[in-house]
């Protein structure tokens, strides 16, 4: 599962990467992005604490959630018994992928009507985003590969 990971849900409700993730592995997820260097549990804990005063045990078990979601990776900290953890794949790796995945399922189980909704509410949020949809679609299709 290295550089897909699995994502299973999807909350209408909440905004940002808390519709995908839980709120605390958004918070994780966002800390390991921003950061290049591999991060211990106890850097992502003193990272979250202003926010969200968390034991190291519920960021160790959030974190241990997000290797088995294939979002995090694992390593073995050098001379260490502990494990240095980073992002499986970029922050825009991950959306884009979890964006096809929502508008695969959404065209696959409605077909046009989906499409059509796009559209209707890419009207609404930038109109001018529809011009520049148009310029992809009238290049042909093999130009549409999110190079925006």
């Amino acid at each position: 599962m290295a550089g897909r990971p699995s994502v299973h849900a999807f909350r209408l409700k909440e905004r940002g990467m808390e519709r995908v993730l839980g709120g605390i592995e958004a918070a994780v997820m966002e800390i390991c992005w921003a950061r290049a260097a591999a991060l211990s549990i106890a850097e992502v804990r003193a990272a979250l604490a202003p926010e969200r005063p968390l034991s190291f045990n519920a960021v160790m078990t959030v974190m241990n959630n997000l290797v088995a979601k294939g979002c995090l990776d694992r390593t073995r900290a050098e001379n260490d018994r502990s494990y240095r953890y980073r992002a499986a794949v970029s922050r825009e790796a991950f959306v884009g992928q979890v964006t096809r995945e929502v508008a695969q399922g959404l065209v696959r189980d409605f077909g046009p009507l989906a499409v059509i909704q796009f559209l209707d509410v890419l009207r609404e949020e930038d109109p001018a985003a529809l011009g520049r949809l148009r310029e992809l679609l009238t290049a042909g299709v093999d130009g549409a590969d999110g190079d925006q």
